[in-house]
């Protein structure tokens, strides 16, 4: 039998566990912001995919059905599919947590089928959308332990007016942002052969401007030089922002639709960006109606693999209690039993195996239940369950009601 598909998995209970976890935490903050839901179709036509996507991109679509569909790598696409059509009151709010694919080389965090979770601004053209935004990202970094992430700014206006002044034109634009939004992945040296291949002598003067060190007040005066407006736009948000920003001139962000600012928060050194996002006020133009817009995205499958590693023990079940039957003959009560305890809001369940009591209080145990209710002759007789707390092996023998009140304040 074959495996999953090549940067694909199966993902099983406890890591479901954690990653429904980490999604509700996310969709609690965005909708804490007022932002609301929206869902649109897997496939896309390959002519909305590609509208804007860029050659890179590009070559990361599945194809379906010859060419005349793909599978949607990302949720920013089709949101401006939708919004360019629907008649929303501005600025729409919108959030999406659900699945996109990529056809590209899978890596530490990083696969072909993945979660992303998305909030987006249509309708607004102020920089007080960023800065919402990138509060927004911090609380969920906040949200999950997080307590300095760092949070990046740049605004593509700065990098086109550095290459127009340096004559990058064109295609070689494209390319010449593509290779820097690899800094992630190759690294600065390797950065610098393919911006030389590309550039030839001009490639270092290009790495003089975005390395420029200094404050954030030094690094706008430097920019000031190639775009005003996109660096009066990076003051905007910084002076809206009360938590740590750096402007960084080597942030690019790879996607070819972005027009204005760009931000990445990453988490740690080593596993590369975990949120990130920008300003894309052209994209829904394409589609039939021009809007300005702009948007975040929260890398579920990276920020996962993160609280992973901080060694949290993981949940193996919702069940709280399981109700026992001592005898078969009184399964009968103890599904009675599971159905009060659901109706108080407990999660609950049953033996479905008929195994005796032993193996019931086994079964508990290997998926960390915390609480046994036995149901037995004595306890049918006395109007009572025997509820066991199975980290210490406490009982006591009383009423159903009693059961479920204690179990309703733990």
């Amino acid at each position: 039998m074959k495996l999953t598909p090549k940067g694909m998995r199966d993902i099983g209970p406890e890591d479901m566990f954690v990653r429904e976890e980490v999604m509700g935490k996310i969709r609690a903050i965005f909708q804490s912001y007022g932002y609301r839901p929206l869902e649109t179709p897997a496939l896309e036509y390959l002519d909305t995919l590609r509208a804007k996507a860029g050659p890179e991109v590009d070559k990361q679509i599945f194809v379906i059905d010859g060419n005349e569909y793909g599978l949607r790598f990302d949720l920013t696409v089709p949101l401006a599919r939708y919004a360019a059509s629907a008649d929303t009151p501005k600025p729409f709010k919108r959030y999406a947590i659900d699945v996109v694919w990529r056809r590209e080389e899978p890596q530490r965090g990083r696969f072909r089928e993945f979660y992303q979770a998305d909030a987006d601004i249509i309708g607004s053209a102020s920089m007080r959308c960023e800065a919402e935004l990138l509060s927004l990202a911090r609380d969920v970094c906040l949200s999950f332990g997080f307590d300095k992430p760092k949070i990046m700014l740049n605004n593509r206006k700065i990098l086109d007016g550095i290459a127009s002044a340096l004559g990058v034109e064109g295609e070689a634009r494209g390319e010449v942002f593509r290779v820097l939004d690899k800094l992630d992945k190759i690294g600065e040296a390797e950065v610098g052969k393919l911006l030389r291949e590309i550039l030839g002598g001009k490639s270092d003067e290009l790495l003089k401007i975005i390395r420029a060190g200094g404050d954030n007040n030094s690094r706008l005066a430097l920019a000031e030089k190639y775009s005003i407006d996109g660096a009066k736009e990076v003051r905007e948000i910084l002076s809206m922002c009360d938590f740590e920003v750096e402007f960084d001139l080597f942030l690019v962000r790879g996607m070819g639709y972005y027009t204005g600012p760009v931000y990445e928060i990453k988490l740690s050194p080593d596993i590369g960006t975990v949120i990130a996002g920008g300003r894309y006020d052209d994209l829904l133009g394409v589609y039939g109606q021009p809007s300005p817009a702009t948007g975040i995205s929260v890398g579920i499958e990276r920020l996962v693999t993160l609280i992973t590693e901080r060694g949290a023990k993981p949940k193996r079940t919702d069940s709280v209690v399981l109700v026992a039957a001592v005898k078969p003959e009184f399964y009968p009560d103890a599904v009675k039993a599971a159905a009060r305890f659901r109706s108080e809001g407990i999660p609950c369940e049953t033996d479905l195996n008929e195994r005796a009591l032993r193996k019931q209080l086994d079964y508990a145990n290997a998926l960390s239940i915390p609480y046994v209710a036995v149901i037995g002759a004595k306890e049918l007789e006395s109007g009572t369950v025997t509820l066991r707390e199975m980290s210490s092996g406490k009982e006591s023998q009383i009423p159903l009601a009693q059961a479920l009140e204690n179990l309703r304040r733990r």
